[in-house]
């Protein structure tokens, strides 16, 4: 793939097929060689470069008790209280908050149990989030916008949109891409799951959640009322 384009318009469809491939690849784990090594190489530099993006003021927040990359993934997830928090249900936060150490044992212990279903806190912002109506400020969460700007316009980019810096095009720049696309923001929230998990392995099946319907699940709040006012809201927020 040329990094170098001569038509913008074949390389954003070459792009929107590297997509397709990569969102096939989630949901079949039988991905092209370009896809495999895009998707390996997104999950590596966020394992390797990401942690910070999981806190919501980097800089100033820390993780309580210590998260260091030495420790690997095992340590994240449903056994660590700042990225369990992020794991949590949105509708279920303010239980979690109640008492993040009996919610996360009854987690690990199989007493509550989390599906693709229940959307994750990290997709929102916590501030805009109204019971009755779960849909808002879904997929205006922080963590998710760092995540996808660190895949699509480079890492350091990723905590301040506006901050791009060094000689390699973005990837999404590079192949096209002018405005986020819905099954780009679906991708970037699988492997947003991914890295807050304590999955050592790519997999589809992480517990009870499953990545394809969580994939799908975020795909059809996009393409299921592709004309609706939310759609049209959240497509203009993420190109602000």
């Amino acid at each position: 793939m040329s990094s170098e384009p001569s038509n913008t318009s074949d390389t954003s469809t070459h792009f929107q097929d590297l997509l397709e491939d990569l969102n096939f690849g989630v949901k079949t784990n039988q991905l092209s060689s370009a896809a495999s090594d895009a998707r390996s190489d997104d999950t590596g530099s966020l394992m390797r470069e990401g942690l910070s993006y999981m806190l919501k003021n980097p800089g100033v927040d820390q993780f309580n008790p210590p998260l260091l990359r030495q420790y690997g993934k095992i340590a994240r997830g449903w056994n660590h209280p700042q990225t369990a928090r992020l794991l949590c249900p949105m509708r279920m936060l303010d239980t979690f908050d109640s008492n993040p150490s009996s919610f996360m044992d009854k987690v690990k212990e199989g007493e509550i149990t989390i599906t693709a279903a229940k959307l994750p806190t990290f997709l929102y912002d916590e501030s805009m989030f109204d019971p009755a109506k779960k849909s808002q400020g879904c997929l205006r969460g922080y963590y998710l916008k760092r995540v996808f700007r660190h895949i699509f316009t480079g890492p350091s980019s990723a905590i301040s949109a506006n901050a791009h810096k060094g000689n390699k095009a973005p990837k999404g720049r590079m192949h096209g891409m002018t405005s986020p696309l819905p099954r780009a923001i679906a991708y970037a929230a699988v492997q947003a799951y991914f890295q807050l998990s304590s999955a050592t392995q790519w997999r589809q099946q992480i517990e009870d959640f499953d990545l394809v319907l969580f994939y799908d699940h975020v795909v059809d709040m996009f393409e299921g009322n592709p004309n609706g006012q939310w759609v049209e809201e959240t497509l203009i927020h993420w190109k602000s």
